[in-house]
């Protein structure tokens, strides 16, 4: 009985961490607390929580052991250590984004072109989908692209959209250059 109600409290305690996210960054601009928190589909499911070189080295050893070239290749995020310097440094810029940028989701993709990229070209743009809440922002995921397309829901180019169990997602979510 000890048993089973010990593995109770830890699933508990693991579905409550997972609901909360992690805060990243938090200042005060303008007399407002200002927060960024990483999600549980960021930090654990897409490993945000990884390093830089860690996420590098998953994506080299994919390569390495595909296949097929029509193998999917693994959605890694961007690091959360990355994505608080790249928010820290544009803070301003993207509070007044979702002033600017006004969506019903109160999503925007924020696209970084990396100047000291010297890894594969599919680490060139930081694309981060960054959801606002008052004064408080959460990365709802991230990821490296070639291009700083990768997260767009609907493809320009291609007319494809994202298909689930037949249901059409179409958003538009702004995008936004830093």
């Amino acid at each position: 009985m000890r048993l089973i109600s010990t593995l109770k409290n830890v699933i508990l305690f693991e579905v409550s961490q997972k609901d909360r996210g992690t805060v990243l960054f938090s200042k005060v601009v303008d007399n407002k607390l200002i927060q960024l928190k990483s999600t549980f589909h960021q930090r654990k499911e897409r490993f945000g929580s990884d390093s830089y070189d860690d996420i590098v080295d998953k994506y080299k050893e994919y390569l390495d052991t595909r296949k097929s070239k029509y193998q999917q290749e693994p959605r890694l995020a961007v690091p959360d250590s990355m994505i608080k310097n790249i928010f820290s440094k544009n803070v301003e810029k993207i509070y007044k984004s979702f002033e600017d940028e006004p969506s019903e989701s109160k999503r925007i993709i924020f696209v970084h072109k990396r100047k000291d990229n010297e890894d594969e070209k599919k680490f060139d743009y930081v694309e981060i989908l960054i959801g606002k809440d008052g004064n408080f922002f959460s990365i709802v995921t991230s990821a490296f692209s070639d291009d700083g397309k990768f997260i767009k829901t609907k493809n320009e180019e291609k007319k494809s959209n994202r298909v689930m169990l037949e249901y059409k997602f179409k958003h538009n979510y702004p995008i936004v250059y830093l």
